[in-house]
């Protein structure tokens, strides 16, 4: 990606780190809910040489702003429509995990005619997809002062980066695998400075606002074409959960992953890369990698 940008974008008045790379058909990648713009490092490099490939930080997370507030679907939303309109970037591939693909998505079922296709990984619904043990903390609602500004030093240092090794059984399918260099250069740099912490408290504040995707939805006419990805071995979002959202989603694609948990884009990265050039081929107007 020799020719990768990564710039600050003011979006409704709050900064954006972006990275732009390539040219041809966009496609915007959005991270999950703890993880920034390199958790798409590979997919970066292998689209970018045919497509326009955008990644933000979301708010939140990365090396953009902290909004101290509760990080709610709503918001984001409104974040990525902004931020299409200033990158003049009217109807891009989504492709999302987590939080990322619930933005995706819900971004799409109200503007389909926006969204050229979607590939969806993991997508997030709330407190009723998360295992017991983050439902349980996720859950809590302290009524105290005390009990409030406790909950939020918990859920932060839970994202503490020297405490990440003990949350990778949740992540990874199959153990954690050998970090992309940009993805472990950003690690250094937030244990040196706090500031690039992920907000996870402010996150968990949201979270109610995703749990529209733990039930059925109504998909509107026109809505774009849909890749919709789930890791077997995810211990995060349970892979049950796949089934319920493709029963009324009705994706082009369902592929559960195997050996995978929650990022399979960063966990198996050559499968992904390829289900996702073959799914980009396959929609109209579209051209992948191979094509170009």
């Amino acid at each position: 990606m020799d020719d990768a940008k990564e710039q600050l974008i003011l979006v409704n008045g709050e900064a954006w780190n972006v990275l732009e790379a390539g040219s041809g058909p966009p496609i915007v990648f959005l991270h999950n809910g703890g993880g920034t713009l390199w958790n798409w490092a590979h997919q970066l490099e292998h689209f970018s040489p045919a497509h326009r490939v955008i990644a933000p930080d979301l708010p939140g997370f990365g090396r953009s702003h902290r909004p101290r507030k509760p990080l709610t679907l709503e918001f984001y939303l409104d974040g990525l429509e902004g931020l299409l309109e200033a990158l003049e970037c009217p109807r891009p591939v989504l492709v999302g995990n987590c939080i990322g693909a619930s933005v995706a998505l819900e971004f799409a079922l109200r503007r389909p005619e926006r969204v050229a296709a979607l590939g969806l990984f993991n997508v997030c619904g709330g407190l009723p997809m998360l295992n017991p043990q983050l439902r349980f903390w996720a859950g809590l609602r302290p009524r105290t002062a005390l009990g409030k500004a406790l909950h939020r030093y918990l859920i932060d240092a839970a994202g503490h980066p020297l405490l990440e090794p003990l949350g990778a059984p949740l992540i990874y399918g199959e153990g954690r695998p050998r970090p992309h260099p940009r993805l472990e250069q950003f690690a250094l740099q937030r244990r040196q400075d706090p500031g690039l912490r992920a907000a996870l408290a402010d996150l968990v504040g949201g979270l109610d606002s995703f749990g529209v995707f733990s039930r059925g939805r109504q998909k509107p006419p026109g809505f774009p074409p849909v890749l919709l990805g789930w890791g077997r071995k995810n211990r995060t979002l349970e892979v049950r959960w796949a089934g319920v959202i493709a029963g009324w989603l009705e994706p082009e694609r369902l592929w559960q992953i195997e050996g995978c948990g929650h990022l399979p884009m960063y966990e198996n990265p050559e499968a992904v890369n390829r289900e996702l050039e073959r799914f980009l081929a396959s929609s109209p107007g579209q051209r992948g990698p191979l094509e170009a």
